[in-house]
C-alpha cells in the first residue's frame, strides 16, 4: 500500500532545508533558540554518517516507504563487543563501566554497569548475529548507537538492549523549578544532567541514535472482527507481521456495557496471510471486536512484538529514554518494553522519565523519527515532546501506561496561560498513531486514581495536530474528570496555533469524554474534518471552553454515555459554522461561562434517532445571578442557531423546557419533519415565560415559538 504523508508547506520547507543543507544550530550542545533560522539537520558530523532522515530523504513531501533493505556486516570486521582485547584484554562483566572507542559491533549476549558512547564513536549492533545488551546502569550516547535504520535493517532473529537493577522509587527526574504560577514571561528552559539512579539511554551533546528492525506496520484497523469462538480477524494492513507476533485487540462494546473500555484483548498470532491481512490468533479472544471496511463500529489491532527492543528486564522497574541538547533519536519498526517509572502516590513523577521524552531541544530535534514503533507495557507515558521541534511520529501504537500517553509541551508551570507560546512544540503532526489503555497517576492526596489523563495531546504550535489518530481505554481507573479527555487539546503548554490539523481519527471506548479542545482563540483554524467519537463513557465532543472560532465538519457522534456533542464555548467567527455536516444521536448545551455575541451555529445536523428528543440543553434553574438580564454574567443566556437539523419520524427534534437565563434562544431555520407538517420552516425557540410577540407555546418543545 502507497502512503501518503500529510506535510504542512511550511513542514515541508523546513525539512527540506533540513536535509539538503546540514546546517547546524551552533557551536554547544546547548539547544538553540526558538527565533534562530537553523534547522539542525544534516546528521551528526561527529557521530558517524548516513542520510540525516535515515535514508533516501524525501523527495515529494511523502512518507518514504516501508524499505525492507536489510543490513550486512562490513567487509572490514569491527571489533567485537565480547573479545576481551576491544576492553583491553579484560572481557566486560555487570560490574564493568565501559568507555567505547572506535567502532564496536554488539555480536554478542554481554553485561555491563554503564556504558558510554563519546562522540566520535560507534556501538553498531551486528547485521548477522542476534545480540542483547544488559546494562546494570545508564547508557549515555554523545557518539552513534546504530541498531539499524530504514536502508540498513536489523534483520537477525533479535538485537536487544536491556537494563536492569533500577529501582523506580529512587529516580530524582529533571523536575520543574520554583513554584507553580501564571506571571507573563518565558517558559523554563532547564538543562539536561545525566543521573546515575535514573537508569536508561541519554542521547546527550550530539549524540544519535538510530535503530531499524525488520519492518512492521504498528497498528491497523479491524475490517472483520474475532471475538469468542472466532479466533480469526482481518486488517485493512498487515506488513511485516509474523506468527507468534503479540497483538493486542481494542474494545468496541457499546457504551452501556460496564467497563466496556477495558475489553482488551492480549494474543498470540498464530498464521498470518499478509498480502489479505486476514490474522489467526493461538486462541480466540474473550471479548467481541468488531470491524468492517467502511462502517463505524470497528476496532484496531495493535502489533507489540519487533526483533530490535529497548526494554526492562522485567515489569517492576522501568529504564526510560532521553534526547537532550543536539542529540538525535531515529526509530523505525522497534519494540520499547516496560519503559517509564513510576513512583506511587505522587502525581505521575519522576518528571521528564518516559519511554521517549525529546527534552527542551527547540530546533535540535528535527530530523529525529519515531515510525513504525511500539511502546508497551511502561508506567510513565509513551512519547512527550517539550520544547522541541519538527519530530516525525507516524505509525505508533502505545499501548498501557500510567499518565498522559503522547504530547506535545512546555512548561507553563510558571506562566500558566500567559507562556510565550513560540516555545511549544511545531512542525509535528501525530500522523497514524493509537494511544490505547491509560491509567490516571495516583495523586499525593490519599493516593487516589482522581485527577485528568489524556491518551493524545496533540496542542502543540504551528503545524502540529493529529490525522488518522486512534485512542481507547483512557482513564479506565477513574472515568470522566473536569473538562479534558481521551485526545485533548489543551489550553496549557499550547500553542494556540492557527496552522492545525485534526482529520480522520477517532476516539472509542473511553471511560470519560472522547474528544475535547478545551482553548481560548480568536485565531482562524482548519475545520476538524470526519471526526469519530463513539462508545465513550463521557461527551463524545466536549467542545470549550470560552470562545473560539473553531468548527467540526463531517463530525460522527455515537453511542456517548453523555451528550454526542457538548458545546459550552461561546461564538468568535460570524462566518463559521461550529458544526456542519455532522451526524449524532443527540445534541446538548451546557452552560456558557461568557456571555455570547453570537449565535452558535449547527447546519445539516442529522440525527440518528437514537435520543429522544434529538436536541436538549442543561435545564438547571438560576443561581446567583439575574434570570431576567439577557446580559447576566452569572445565569449566561444561550444562543443557538440550527439550520436544517434531519430529525427522523418518531423523534422528537427540541426539547427546550427550562434554562436559567429567559432570554436563550434556539433559531431553527429550513425546518422540516414528518410529524410536524403545519410547523414553518423558520421559528425561534424561547423559555416558555418569555412570551415574545407573534409566538404562541407549544407544548412538545416545551418552548414558546416564535415564527420567523
Amino acid at each position: 500500500m502507497h502512503r501518503q504523508r500529510f506535510f504542512l508547506p511550511a513542514l515541508a520547507a523546513t525539512l527540506a532545508v533540513c536535509l539538503m543543507t546540514g546546517v547546524g544550530c551552533g557551536d554547544d550542545n546547548k539547544p538553540s533558540s526558538p527565533d534562530t533560522e537553523t534547522d539542525a539537520g544534516g546528521g551528526t558530523p561527529d557521530a558517524g554518517g548516513g542520510p540525516p532522515d535515515g535514508g533516501g530523504g524525501i523527495p515529494d513531501g511523502g512518507h518514504p516507504p516501508m524499505g525492507d533493505r536489510c543490513g550486512q556486516e562490513p567487509s572490514q570486521a569491527a571489533r567485537s563487543f565480547c573479545d576481551p582485547a576491544t576492553w583491553g584484554g579484560q572481557a566486560p562483566t555487570a560490574s564493568s563501566a565501559l568507555t567505547v572507542s572506535g567502532e564496536v559491533v554488539m555480536d554478542c549476549d554481554a553485561e555491563v554497569r554503564t556504558l558510554e558512547i563519546p562522540a566520535g564513536a560507534t556501538l553498531r549492533a551486528s547485521r548477522d548475529k542476534s545480540s542483547k545488551l544488559t546494562l546494570h546502569g545508564n547508557l549515555v550516547v554523545r557518539g552513534k548507537l546504530d541498531y539499524g535504520a530504514p536502508y540498513d535493517r536489523v534483520c537477525v532473529p533479535s538485537a536487544e538492549i536491556v537494563f536492569q537493577g533500577m529501582d523506580d522509587t529512587k529516580f530524582v527526574g529533571t523536575p520543574d523549578q520554583g513554584p507553580d504560577g501564571n506571571v507573563q514571561g518565558k517558559p523554563q528552559m532547564l538543562p539536561l544532567t545525566v543521573v546515575d539512579s535514573d537508569y536508561g539511554v541519554w542521547v546527550m551533546g550530539s549524540g544519535w541514535v538510530t535503530a531499524a528492525g525488520r519492518v512492521k506496520r504498528a497498528w491497523s484497523k479491524l475490517t472483520d472482527g474475532a471475538g469468542p469462538g472466532d479466533a480469526t480477524f482481518t486488517v485493512m494492513e498487515a506488513t511485516g507481521w509474523e506468527a507468534n507476533d503479540k497483538v493486542v485487540l481494542t474494545p468496541t462494546a457499546r457504551s452501556s456495557v460496564a467497563n466496556h473500555f477495558l475489553q482488551f484483548d492480549e494474543g498470540a498470532i498464530s498464521s498470518v496471510d499478509e498480502a489479505t491481512g486476514r490474522v489467526t490468533l493461538k486462541a480466540a479472544p474473550r471479548f467481541d471486536h468488531e470491524g468492517c471496511p467502511s462502517c463505524v463500529r470497528r476496532g484496531e489491532a495493535i502489533n507489540l512484538s519487533r526483533n530490535v527492543v529497548i526494554r526492562s528486564f522485567d515489569t517492576s522497574a522501568h529504564a526510560h529514554m532521553i534526547v537532550g541538547e543536539k542529540g538525535r533519536l531515529q526509530l523505525d519498526s522497534v519494540e520499547l518494553r516496560a519503559l517509564g517509572p513510576y513512583k506511587a502516590c505522587t502525581g505521575g513523577e519522576p518528571q521528564r522519565r518516559a519511554p521517549i521524552y525529546f527534552h527542551q531541544q527547540l530546533n535540535d530535534s528535527r530530523g529525529s523519527y519515531v515510525r513504525h514503533t511500539s511502546i508497551w507495557g511502561g508506567k510513565n507515558q509513551f512519547l512527550a515532546i517539550e520544547a522541541s521541534h519538527g519530530v516525525d511520529v507516524f505509525d505508533t501504537a502505545g499501548y498501557d501506561t500510567t499518565g498522559d500517553g503522547f504530547t506535545m509541551k512546555f512548561d507553563s508551570h510558571a506562566c500558566g496561560t500567559r507562556c510565550e507560546r513560540d516555545y511549544a512544540p511545531a512542525d509535528t503532526v501525530f500522523h497514524h498513531v493509537l494511544a490505547a489503555k491509560v491509567a490516571i497517576p495516583q495523586r499525593v492526596a490519599g493516593c487516589a486514581t482522581i485527577g485528568s489523563v489524556s491518551a493524545i495531546l496533540p496542542g502543540g504550535g504551528e503545524n502540529t495536530g493529529c490525522l488518522d489518530c486512534s485512542v481507547s481505554g483512557n482513564a479506565y481507573n477513574g472515568g470522566t474528570f473536569g473538562n479534558e479527555a481521551a485526545l485533548f487539546f489543551g489550553e496549557m503548554g499550547t500553542g494556540r496555533p492557527s496552522s492545525v490539523i485534526f482529520k480522520d481519527s477517532v476516539a472509542h471506548n473511553n471511560a470519560g469524554h472522547g474528544v475535547s479542545n478545551w482553548q481560548n482563540s480568536e485565531k482562524t483554524q482548519p475545520a476538524y474534518d470526519n471526526i469519530q467519537a463513539w462508545s465513550n463513557t463521557g461527551n463524545g465532543i466536549h467542545h470549550g471552553a470560552y470562545t473560539n472560532g473553531y468548527e467540526y465538519i463531517n463530525l460522527i457522534a455515537q453511542d456517548n454515555g453523555e451528550a454526542d456533542f457538548a458545546v459550552i464555548a461561546i461564538q468568535s467567527d460570524a462566518n463559521r459554522a461550529r458544526l456542519e455536516n455532522a451526524s449524532l444521536d443527540g445534541f446538548r448545551t451546557l452552560p456558557y461561562f461568557l456571555v455570547p455575541t453570537l449565535p452558535v451555529v449547527i447546519k445539516n445536523a442529522k440525527f440518528t434517532g437514537v435520543r429522544n428528543p434529538a436536541i436538549t440543553q442543561v435545564q438547571d434553574a438560576c443561581s446567583g445571578g439575574n434570570e431576567n438580564d439577557p446580559n447576566d454574567g452569572t445565569c449566561i443566556r444561550n444562543w443557538l442557531h440550527f439550520d436544517n437539523p434531519q430529525v427522523p419520524k418518531g423523534v422528537k427534534p427540541f426539547l427546550f423546557a427550562n434554562h436559567q437565563n429567559k432570554f436563550s434562544s434556539w433559531e431553527v431555520r429550513n425546518f422540516k419533519h414528518a410529524d410536524y407538517p403545519t410547523l414553518p420552516a423558520n421559528f425561534d425557540l424561547y423559555r416558555k415565560d418569555n412570551r415574545v410577540a407573534g409566538g404562541a407555546y407549544n407544548t412538545d418543545f416545551d418552548a414558546w415559538l416564535v415564527p420567523r
